[in-house]
């Protein structure tokens, strides 16, 4: 047995300390490093009276890389002694500091080299949750970023975390702060995930508990197949913010960072695309359209479920309109069965 090691990145208040951390252990055991602790204990080390948390990046540049350095130079020779007594091992990290107004790299290229990570995850979510939890802690406070600050910072962080997995040709995904952990099981072995598409600003409550049954469903579908859940992807795990305290530079943002999220890292990301409109009242949305078209001319699989009884032409673009959901399970079980295997990790790297 060697662990598998996932590298998770994310900026503070980001929630991938509880991704990390959150994983069931119900198939394999785990064992987690985080970094900012790490360096933080060895700074102690630099003063005699202590150096608080909040004072850490304030330390002079060549001293903090010391620190870093040292911190995984540690990490390194742990995760040697280690990697025989877990299955999994999880490195909660940051790709990027973002203090006193200036963007730091987190990292040094000789460390990473020396993890051999399997794969490389950022976790995100929506500025107004990760500003209230930095704003729990001291540092957090000293810095007060708002909403824009965030969303750039976050941004960066996934840039630089794919270009980490790019380097060494390793998955990366970017998963919500709700995304269940155990779904890293599933994507070691096997790339198949389905980005969930349905209308969000028009759906009534009736509508949205449709919508949230069918996702449980989709779920499901895999498990009686090889014992995965299925790898899901929900844009609503990051609701829009709205607000009238919202700057109009903090609200375009918003805006310019949801649309960038959904089609540019969750589409890229997935296998399938499954648009559910949960009635024949539901407008059809722009939105669900658009992450469709992205989705077709990337070369993913595309389910649209209508149940209207005439759809638009352009609806021709996925590969099969469904008029209920009944007849879209029926089909999708026997999809999900024929296909899996093409996206088996192991075939892929025997075909290079």
């Amino acid at each position: 047995m060697v662990a598998k090691i996932i590298v998770v990145t994310g900026i503070p208040g980001s929630g991938s300390k509880a991704f990390c951390l959150g994983y069931p252990g119900t198939r394999k055991s785990v064992k987690v490093y985080r970094t900012g602790d790490m360096i933080l204990e060895m700074a102690q080390d630099y003063s005699r009276s202590g150096i608080p948390k909040e004072n850490l990046l304030n330390l002079q540049p060549d001293m903090l890389a010391n620190l870093r350095d040292k911190a995984f130079e540690k990490l390194t020779r742990e995760i040697k002694l280690e990697r025989e007594n877990y299955d999994l091992i999880f490195i909660d990290t940051h790709a990027q500091f973002f203090w006193n107004n200036v963007y730091q790299n987190a990292y040094d290229w000789k460390h990473l080299n020396n993890i051999a990570a399997d794969m490389f995850v950022t976790i995100i979510d929506k500025p107004s949750s990760i500003r209230a939890r930095q704003l729990e802690g001291p540092t957090g406070r000293s810095q007060n970023h708002d909403l824009r600050d965030l969303l750039l910072w976050q941004n960066i962080e996934v840039n630089v975390t794919e270009g980490w997995a790019s380097k060494y040709g390793k998955p990366f995904y970017v998963f919500s702060s709700k995304q269940n952990p155990e779904d890293i099981d599933a994507l070691l072995e096997n790339s198949f995930m389905i980005y969930s598409s349905f209308p969000m600003t028009d759906a009534d409550p009736v509508a949205t508990l449709k919508i949230n049954n069918f996702k449980r469903r989709l779920r499901d579908v895999r498990k009686e197949i090889d014992g995965y859940a299925t790898p899901l992807l929900d844009p609503a795990d990051i609701d829009i913010e709205r607000g009238d305290e919202l700057s109009e530079k903090e609200r375009q943002a918003i805006d310019d960072q949801t649309v960038h999220r959904d089609l540019n890292w969750d589409i890229t990301q997935v296998t399938h695309v499954v648009a559910y409109y949960p009635n024949d009242k539901v407008d059809l949305s722009k939105g669900v359209s658009d992450e469709c078209t992205r989705a077709n001319e990337t070369g993913k699989y595309v389910f649209v479920i209508c149940p209207r009884a005439r759809v638009s032409p352009f609806m021709d673009i996925a590969h099969k309109v469904f008029k209920d959901e009944e007849e879209f399970f029926t089909f999708f079980k026997e999809h999900v069965r024929n296909t899996l295997n093409h996206f088996r990790r192991d075939k892929n790297v025997e075909s290079n």
